[in-house]
C-alpha cells in the first residue's frame, strides 16, 4: 500500500513518474483531466481509490445494508418464491424447471453484477433490472464449471488415491471464490477454471482471501441453522426464509468479493475511483492554490511560495487564510525583509476584516522580526497607537506618533494624533513639559487645517462667478490685501522614550 508524502496518512492516489512521488487526491492540480503534478507539471498516473479503501472485514456492517433497498430486496423475494414454487410443483417438471432456472438464473446474474460494479467502486447496488439479461446463460456456465471440477477431484481420487483426491477437493472449494471472480472478469469459462490464475489471485489478496472464505462458511452454516430452528415446525415458511435467507446472503458475499478486488486493484493490475469520490464538488480554484503552496513548501521551493502567495493575494483578497499562514511563515522563519514589506499589507488586512483583537499581537510579532517597523499609513499608526494606550504600552504608541508632521503632513487627522501623542506623555514620568508641547503642536495643526479646509472651499467658488458679465457703472471688488501674519509650528524636539519600556 502506498501513502501520499506530503499526508503521510492518507492513501495515495496519483503516483507522478517524473517526480517518483505518490501523491492524495488533495496535493494534486485537478482542474482539469488527467490532474497533474503541482511540483513538476506532468500528468500523473491514476492509483485509484484502492489505497484509501477500508479493509473489508471493517465494512461489514455496509456490507450486510447492501442489499437492504427496495430494488434488490424484491428481487430476493420474487426468486425465492419462484424456486419454493418449482419445489411444490414436481408433477409439472418443465414449468418447474423454467421456473427454478428463471429464478436461479436471475440472481445469479444480479450477484455478478454487483461483484464487478463494486470492483468498479459503485458501492450501491445496482438496477435490479440488470439481473434479466443472459441469466440463465450465466447459470448455465457455472453449472458446467461446476461439474468440471467435480469430475476433476472424481477421477484424481479413483486414480491417484483418495488422499490426492481430497487435496484437490479442499484447493477447488478454496478456489472456487477466486474462480468465481475470475469468471466475473473475464466473462470466459476458459479463463476463469485457470488454476493458475485463481493461485494468482489469491495471492496477490493474501490472508484476507481466507478471512472472505470464514465469513462465507458462517453465512452458509446460519443457513442451515434456520432450518433446524424452524424447518420441522413450519416447513412452507422455512423453505421461503431459507431461500430468502440464502440470496440475501449470496449478494452480501458477492459484495464483499467485488470489494476486495477493489481494496487490491494495485496488486491486480487495474484502478477504480470509488463513486463516493465523483460525488464530491469540484475544488474551489482558491482551494487548489492553497494545496499548491503547501507542497511546495513541503518541497522547499520558497521562491515559487511567495510568488503564489503574492499572487494569492491580488486574486483573493480576503482570504484569511494566505494572510495568516504567510504571516506565520514569515515569523518562524524569521525573513525580516520580507516581513518589513507584508507587513502593513497584514495590518490592513485585519483592519480590514474587523479583527482588532490580532492587530497590535501583530503589530508586536513582526517587530520582533523587524525590530525597526513602522507602518506605512498614518490612519493605522493612529489606529495602533490609541489600542496600545489602552493597554497601556506607552512608548510603543509613541513611537507610532512621534514625528507624524514631517512624514505625514497632509494627513488630515494630524491634530487628533498629537492630542492623543499629548495624552499618553502626559501619563508617563518626566514628561509633561514633551505633553505640553504636543498640545499647542495639535493646536496650530488645526488651525493649519482651519486654513487649508477654507482656502479650498474658496477656491471651489471661484469658477461659479462669471468673470465677464459686469453691471454697467459698478466698481470692480476691492482687493484683498494680505494681513502679513503667519503661523508657525512650535518646534518640537523628538521624544525620547525609554526602549526598555517596550
Amino acid at each position: 500500500m502506498h501513502y501520499c508524502k506530503y499526508h503521510p496518512l492518507d492513501g495515495a492516489t496519483y503516483f507522478c513518474e517524473q517526480c517518483n512521488v505518490h501523491q492524495c487526491d488533495h496535493c494534486v492540480d485537478d482542474a482539469q483531466l488527467p490532474a497533474r503534478c503541482f511540483v513538476c507539471g506532468h500528468h500523473l498516473v491514476s492509483l485509484g481509490s484502492g489505497n484509501q479503501a477500508e479493509p473489508f472485514w471493517r465494512r461489514l456492517p455496509e456490507a450486510f445494508k447492501y442489499p437492504l433497498n427496495a430494488s434488490s430486496m424484491s428481487l430476493i423475494v420474487i426468486t425465492s418464491i419462484a424456486s419454493v414454487m418449482a419445489m411444490l410443483m414436481p408433477f409439472l417438471w418443465i414449468l418447474a424447471l423454467a421456473l427454478y432456472l428463471f429464478a436461479a438464473g436471475a440472481l445469479l446474474k444480479y450477484s455478478f453484477t454487483c461483484l464487478e460494479r463494486t470492483a468498479m467502486g459503485e458501492m450501491k447496488a445496482p438496477d435490479v433490472m440488470d439481473a434479466y439479461q443472459g441469466g440463465i446463460s450465466l447459470l448455465l456456465q457455472l453449472v458446467v464449471i461446476t461439474i468440471i471440477l467435480g469430475l476433476a477431484v472424481g477421477v484424481a481420487a479413483h486414480f491417484l488415491g483418495p488422499a490426492i483426491g481430497g487435496l484437490l477437493g479442499f484447493i477447488a472449494v478454496i478456489s472456487f471464490p477466486a474462480i468465481l471472480i475470475r469468471f466475473a472478469q473475464t466473462e470466459n469459462m476458459l479463463e476463469a477454471m485457470n488454476p493458475f490464475a485463481a493461485l494468482s489471485l489469491i495471492g496477490a489478496i493474501g490472508l484476507p482471501y481466507g478471512l472472505l472464505m470464514a465469513f462465507i462458511l458462517i453465512m452458509m452454516t446460519s443457513v442451515g441453522l434456520l432450518h433446524e430452528w424452524i424447518g420441522q415446525l413450519f416447513p412452507a415458511v422455512s423453505y421461503v426464509l431459507q431461500s430468502m435467507v440464502s440470496s440475501y446472503y449470496t449478494l452480501v458475499a458477492f459484495h464483499l468479493m467485488g470489494y476486495m478486488l477493489f481494496q487490491y486493484q494495485d496488486q491486480l493490475g487495474y484502478s477504480a475511483r470509488i463513486d463516493e469520490d465523483e460525488e464530491l464538488p469540484k475544488r474551489e480554484a482558491a482551494d487548489r492554490l492553497a494545496a499548491q503552496i503547501q507542497v511546495l513548501l513541503k518541497e522547499g521551493d520558497y521562491e515559487r511560495v511567495v510568488t503564489l502567495y503574492y499572487q494569492a493575494f491580488k486574486q483573493y483578497p480576503n482570504d484569511a487564510r494566505f494572510f495568516d499562514q504567510f504571516f506565520e511563515l514569515l515569523y518562524v522563519c524569521k525573513k525580516t525583509a520580507l516581513m518589513a514589506d507584508f507587513g502593513t499589507s497584514y495590518l490592513h488586512f485585519l483592519n480590514r476584516k474587523k479583527r482588532l483583537d490580532k492587530l497590535t499581537p501583530g503589530f508586536k510579532q513582526i517587530r520582533v522580526i523587524a525590530p525597526d517597523f513602522l507602518p506605512d499609513s498614518p490612519a493605522l499608526r493612529l489606529q495602533l497607537a490609541s489600542l496600545l494606550k489602552q493597554q497601556g504600552d506607552s512608548a510603543l504608541a509613541v513611537k507610532l506618533l512621534n514625528a507624524m508632521h514631517k512624514q505625514y503632513p497632509d494627513y488630515a487627522e494630524l491634530p487628533q494624533a498629537y492630542y492623543l501623542l499629548s495624552d499618553i506623555l502626559g501619563q508617563m514620568p518626566a514628561m509633561q513639559a514633551q505633553a505640553d508641547k504636543c498640545r499647542q503642536m495639535a493646536q496650530q495643526l488645526e488651525k493649519v487645517a482651519e486654513r487649508k479646509k477654507l482656502e479650498a472651499a474658496m477656491a471651489q467658488a471661484e469658477p461659479a462667478i462669471p468673470a465677464a458679465v459686469k453691471a454697467p457703472g459698478r466698481r470692480p471688488p476691492p482687493t484683498v490685501t494680505k494681513s502679513g501674519l503667519q503661523l508657525e509650528l512650535v518646534p518640537m524636539e523628538p521624544v525620547a522614550t525609554n526602549e526598555k519600556a517596550e
